[in-house]
């Protein structure tokens, strides 16, 4: 049996039983390898002698458009895979430009939080010195004025002592 008469009658080269194969598998082979099968023969092609049978030849261009026709849907598939794929790098490119623009401002916003939030608890530090500054110099005053109460009382008591005690008596 010649060469091309084994390629024409393997299976993976009959466009019946390529649709046997699952949707998204890859041929194993194509026309291309067909081809470069059939020109790197050493052997002279056995040309068909002229009682052939010209189904045969039909057969053989069926199968050759068959297998062209496959081809151009492998690479129109391939096309359009990558086409969402760029695309889909594109959005990812995007989002990740978008975050780090977000990142960027949330922090910017963050370190002036912190900036304020600094300056207020310094601000509250600062009037709770002058409060207990005004605490103590208020307890330092009622001291002095509660030792002069107590010296008014004894002036008081010394001096209308002999009263209390006649109107007692």
């Amino acid at each position: 049996m010649s060469e091309l008469q084994r390629l024409l009658n393997d299976p993976r080269f009959r466009p019946a039983d390529r649709t046997k194969q699952e949707p998204g598998a890859v041929a194993e082979a194509n026309l291309g390898s067909v081809l470069r099968v059939v020109s790197s023969m050493d052997e002279p092609a056995e040309v068909p002698a002229p009682h052939a049978p010209p189904q045969d030849w039909d057969g053989l261009i069926h199968r050759v458009q068959a297998a062209a026709r496959q081809a151009r849907v492998i690479e129109a598939q391939a096309r359009e895979r990558e086409a969402r794929i760029e695309h889909v790098l594109e959005q990812v490119r995007e989002d990740i430009s978008s975050s780090n623009e977000r990142a960027r401002i949330a922090e910017m916003q963050a370190r002036e939080a912190q900036v304020r939030a600094e300056a207020q608890v310094i601000a509250a530090e600062e009037r709770a010195k002058a409060a207990e500054a005004r605490a103590r110099a208020a307890e330092e005053r009622a001291r002095h004025a509660e030792a002069w109460l107590g010296r008014v009382q004894e002036a008081i008591l010394a001096e209308f002592s002999d009263l209390t005690e006649q109107a007692a008596a």
